[in-house]
Formats: structure tokens, sequence, C-alpha cells
């Protein structure tokens, strides 16, 4: 899913395993409606003549530049004004060309299967287009309809997360760029821990975290946190912490291998043996009564990417000043305490006309990886920057008031060198389905066997290429 949405509603999955499969889809459904109330400038209509329908830029007739007008498609309404932010910067710099951007925004779904249609009929494809992390390996399949940035990003990689590039590489081509790092935190109500007696920073590997939520459920009203039946997030964020993930680093599928059975065996236990977590309300960290109960003080943690900020600040104003963001526990010493969830490459299409691909390559590059460029992506977007050599910018570096009055940022930073990385592939997005519909499900709240429910899973996906 989108890093940038939400989708409130209510609804309670506890013991509503009869009917779920009706009601999750039913519930999909509705989802899809919201993101496109919430995300969407425009209708999918806006795609059908290629982005001549959507938003154009003013074009400034005294630049002296060559005009070049960039179709672009996105799902995000922030994204399209982040991009033509950046190209009214970027024109304000370059003597060589004065691009417009000519953005349409759509909903999620149906962007992303009308650019699958249009780049497989080979017509009708914009020259710029955001893609979800979660799609993008669908776009990886074959010959690949996006012009590799490896030149784009050689120029910076030095300064970047490296991680960050993993998800849009295939076999060593870059053909995606993101929006952010999305690392994944542990967020802690503070009044929760201090009334339970604990301490956060005393909190280091898991087991230190399954004591400390045997003193929050002992002397407190709130568990120590829920965990998602309806989704993949909370799973895969532990799969990939413990070295696991969906595909690894030679593009090899690893749904059930040993690191994400035991990833899934702790959220088991800390459910069905330890007794400090229960199933999410609403089933999903993204559900409006989900927000009501950590608002209310329900839950002491959750674990979710740095783009969650936003949600406490957004839908949960009892939480102000009391959320303390840490690492992640540790699995062993010295083991990964981060890693990354959500995304959107931004990648060009193989569809854009050749006398406008330098043009396209430099704007993107200016848009996305320069330093002021990554500066306003937390700025302009809330979002953590990939490139490390930002974090000392007065923006980044001043204390939050809601979140403890700490530099939320630069502590963040300090994980950077113990970061998983995730690896994207041609089935990543069956495989994120299976998760979030039967694995998480399964495990949560019909204590099945990880092992077994990882292995179902695995063999579905499989039998997709038999």
């Amino acid at each position: 899913m989108t890093t940038t949405r939400a989708f409130p509603r209510s609804m309670q999955l506890h013991g509503q395993r009869a009917g779920f499969r009706p009601l999750l889809l039913s519930v999909l459904a509705s989802a899809a409606i919201v993101v496109a109330a919430c995300d969407s400038g425009g209708s999918v209509a806006d795609l059908d003549n290629g982005g001549d329908d959507g938003e154009a830029m003013e074009a400034n007739p005294d630049h002296e530049g060559e005009e070049i007008e960039l179709t672009f498609w996105t799902f995000v309404d922030a994204h399209a004004d982040f991009l033509k932010e950046r190209a009214e910067e970027f024109n304000a710099q370059s003597s060589e060309y004065n691009i417009v951007i000519n953005s349409s925004v759509a909903d999620f779904g149906e962007m992303h299967d009308r650019l699958l249609v249009s780049l497989q009929s080979a017509t009708g494809a914009p020259d710029l287009v955001d893609i979800e992390i979660g799609r993008f390996g669908t776009f990886l399949r074959g010959e690949v309809p996006l012009h590799p940035l490896n030149d784009v990003v050689d120029e910076h990689r030095s300064e970047l997360v490296e991680e960050r590039l993993a998800p849009y590489q295939l076999d060593g081509v870059e053909y995606g760029i993101d929006y952010h790092l999305g690392t994944y935190a542990m967020y802690y109500n503070k009044a929760i821990l201090d009334e339970a007696g604990v301490d956060a920073d005393d909190i280091v590997t898991w087991d230190d975290y399954i004591e400390a939520g045997k003193q929050v459920v002992a002397n407190t009203d709130a568990m120590m946190t829920s965990v998602e039946p309806a989704s993949a997030s909370t799973l895969l964020g532990l799969m990939k912490q413990n070295g696991g993930g969906i595909y690894d680093e030679n593009n090899e599928f690893i749904l059930d291998s040993p690191a994400n059975v035991e990833a899934v065996q702790l959220v088991s236990d800390l459910v069905h043996e330890h007794g400090i977590a229960e199933a999410t309300p609403g089933g999903e960290n993204h559900e409006a009564v989900y927000y009501e109960a950590f608002n209310n003080g329900e839950y002491a943690s959750v674990w979710m990417p740095q783009w969650y900020m936003i949600r406490f600040t957004d839908f949960m104003p009892e939480t102000e000043g009391d959320i303390l963001v840490r690492p992640l526990p540790e699995f062993e010493p010295g083991g990964f305490v981060s890693t990354m969830g959500g995304g959107t490459g931004t990648a060009i299409t193989t569809q854009i006309d050749d006398d406008k691909l330098d043009a396209a390559k430099q704007f993107l590059e200016f848009a996305k990886l320069t330093h002021d460029a990554q500066v306003a992506l937390w700025t302009d977007l809330g979002f953590d920057p990939f490139r490390d050599d930002v974090y000392d910018h007065e923006a980044l570096a001043e204390p939050d008031p809601w979140f403890n009055d700490e530099p939320v940022m630069v502590n963040l930073q300090q994980t950077f060198d113990r970061l998983a990385p995730e690896y994207t592939g041609p089935r990543y997005p069956e495989a994120s389905l299976q998760l979030g519909e039967n694995v998480a499900y399964e495990v949560i709240e019909e204590a099945a066997d990880p092992q077994e429910s990882l292995e179902r899973a695995a063999e579905q996906v499989r039998s997709l290429d038999e």
C-alpha cells in the first residue's frame, strides 16, 4: 500500500472468521473508494489520453531554455504538487530546459492497471510515473518498459542510503527513485510506560520488549501492542528486520525461509504465549477504530515506518508529547534494528520521446536526489530522506514537541548502519497479498503454526509459475 493513505472506517475483526473473506473484500473495496476520495485530484478518465486532460503547469514564456512538457501519472495529490514545485526550482536554475509538468492523479488501483495495459500495448503511457513498491515488481517482468536510471543515481550514490535503492533494481539496474526511506521504528506511549515502571531505553532486545510488556499488562489497563490480522505490515516488518522478506538479494523467493518463520513465530508468541498483544481493532493500523483505541491509551507501543508519525498528529491528538520514537528491539546482539516499509518509485517509461529523455533524467535527478530536494521530502511531505548528508540540516535536526521534544529524525539516522534492506521481485504483489489475507489472520486469530502457514502461502505463490 502507499505510504500516504489513510483508511478511516469502523470494523471489528475479533472473532469474526466466519464471513471474513467477503468482509475483507468489502473492506478493500471501501478502502479503494476512500483512497480515491483522499488522494486523487482526478479520476482514471484523466489518464485516457496519456495525461492530456491533466493539470499542466503554466509555462514561463520568458524562459530561454527549450520547453519540455512531461506527462506524469500518480495516485497521490501531494506527489504531483511536489514535482511541480521542484520543476519551478529546476527552471529557475536551468538555462537549457524549461520543464512543464502535466500531471494526472487517479485512483491507486486503476492507475496501476491502466499503466500496465498502456505499457503492454506500447501506447498511451506517460513520460514519468509513480509506481507503488508493492506493484513495482509487476513492471520488472520480461522486457522492462522503464528506462534505466543508473546514470542519474550514480551522481549521488555515495550520499544515499543504498538500501533504499534495492526495491527498484533488477540485475543491478536502477528503474525507480523513491520519495522516502520509510525507516521502521517502535512508537512507545511514554505515559503508559511510566505508569508501568518501564524505561523505553532499557528495551534493547525482543526479550526485553516481552518483559516490559508483561509489566505494562500487570500494572496498567493497556496491552503492550496490537498486531494486524488483515495486513502484511506487522509481519513483513519483522521478517525483513530478521534478515528475511519476500525476496533476497539474489532475487530468490524466500517467503517460507527460517528467518521469516522465526519472525512470525515471535508475533504469534506475543499474542498466544505471553499475552501482551492482541489483534488490532479493525484489522489494520490505518483504521479509525484503531486510531481511537491508541488515542485512548489502550496500547503502549506499535511498530510502523517513519511516515506513520503523520498518523499521530492527524488522528491521535491525545498522544501529543507522549510518543517516543525508538529503534526496533534486536533479534540478536548487533543485528538489524530497523528496515524499510512502504514506498513509491518514480520512473521514466520507454514511451517517452527520445528528444525528451535527457531533460526528464536531469529533472528527476534534481527533483529527487539533490540535497535541497531531499530536505524538501521532509519539509514538504513529512518523509524521512534517504540522503545521509541532509540530517544535519536545521529543518531535520530540530526537536519535535509532539514526540517528547526530541530530534526524531536525527535519532532515526543513528539506525541507518543497522538497516535491513528490502528486495522486491516478480511475485512480490501476490506474496504480500498472501501474507495480509492468509498468514496474518491464521497466525494471529487462529494460532496457526507459523511455518505451516508460511509454507502454504509460498506454495500458492510458486504455483502461479508452474
